[in-house]
């Protein structure tokens, strides 16, 4: 064959695959532009679809291969498929060895997979190659730093060592309010975090003190009405009430009813929820009526949900506002409405003790 034919052919052949070559990276375009919308919208499922796509036409070891595997792992791991989603991570440590950033993000993504299984060793050995990680580079990133503490505490706690954990926790405030800064939306979740702890110790001054200023961060950068700063209010609230404040208490359980009344696709078990806790608080202090009118609506939105804890309470403090207007009769109706609902939840054995 003549070079010029040949010449010829390989016109015609790139003629006929250009367009065909066009074509795939713009689908495969398509595909990464689609799962990144996909992940912000929460559609987990569509996401991993489109990236599955993506994946397929990209073999190339780079950062954008990598990208993909990460975004793969948590669309998997919000479908709750924890051992695909550690099998994906596995695979972009494996392929990902000499890029430290991408290693320390997948190992940060594994750490979140493995509290979600409960495997709080594995997850702490994993928090503290990311600190290591972290500290051999130039310019350690404190951002990744004060979230690994933050994580490390929650494994910590689960793993029956509360003092390391109140350490991890208050070191985590601290490098949060150095590394974001301390009006950060980071800095307010560490703050949470820290007072959720005290809470379960039932240190509620300390408690109501991160709460209070994880509050005072998001009505800075997410405004009054969001819904950040409604649940701080609700676990302020919740903390006030447990330390026997109940004046308060109301007073914040009141806020957050008229602060959902503002808000668009507000949770309506959550509000029924305030509504049970607000009652409870009203019929302590002879607000029979008030308490009655919320719960005749909370019970409707709990009733038609699956009901469980949130709705045996509802009925019990209901029966307390039977009894209070002197109605023991149906006061006896809401209580065995609230044992059914306890044995429709937990069905006991023939026989079986409850505990």
């Amino acid at each position: 064959m003549s070079v010029t034919r040949l010449f010829s052919l390989g016109i015609r052949f790139a003629a006929w695959v250009t367009p065909r070559v066009k074509e795939w990276n713009r689908k495969r375009r398509l595909d990464q532009s689609e799962a990144e919308r996909h992940l912000k919208a929460r559609n987990w499922v569509e996401a991993e679809r489109h990236l599955e796509l993506a994946l397929v036409g990209h073999k190339r070891l780079d950062r954008r291969r990598f990208e993909l595997l990460l975004s793969l792992a948590e669309a998997l791991r919000n479908q709750g498929r924890l051992a695909e989603a550690d099998e994906t991570l596995q695979t972009l440590l494996a392929e990902s060895v000499a890029d430290r950033d991408i290693r320390v993000r997948a190992l940060d993504a594994q750490a979140d997979v493995q509290l979600d299984r409960k495997e709080y060793a594995a997850a702490e050995e994993t928090l503290k190659t990311i600190e290591e990680l972290v500290g051999e580079s130039k310019q350690p990133d404190g951002r990744r730093i004060a979230a690994a503490s933050r994580k490390l505490g929650v494994a910590l706690l689960h793993g029956g060592r509360r003092a390391d954990a109140m350490v991890a926790f208050e070191r985590a405030v601290q490098l949060s309010e150095k590394a974001f800064g301390p009006d950060h939306v980071e800095t307010a979740a560490a703050f949470n975090e820290l007072g959720a702890r005290y809470s379960e110790l039932g240190s509620h001054y300390e408690a109501q003190r991160c709460i209070r200023r994880a509050l005072e961060i998001h009505r800075k950068a997410t405004g009054e009405d969001s819904f950040q700063t409604t649940e701080d209010l609700f676990n302020l609230a919740s903390s006030l009430a447990e330390s026997g404040n109940l004046g308060a208490a109301a007073t914040e359980y009141e806020r957050i009813l008229a602060l959902r009344e503002r808000q668009i696709g507000a949770d309506r078990t959550q509000t029924a929820e305030t509504q049970v806790r607000l009652a409870a608080i009203y019929v302590r202090s002879g607000r029979s009526s008030a308490a009655r009118e919320l719960l005749t609506h909370a019970i409707g939105v709990l009733d038609r949900g699956k009901g469980g804890p949130r709705l045996e309470f509802a009925f019990e403090t209901m029966a307390k506002v039977e009894e209070a207007i002197h109605r023991p009769e149906d006061a006896v109706i809401w209580r065995e409405r609230a044992a059914h609902a306890l044995a429709r939840r937990s069905p006991q054995p023939v026989g079986s003790p409850r505990e």
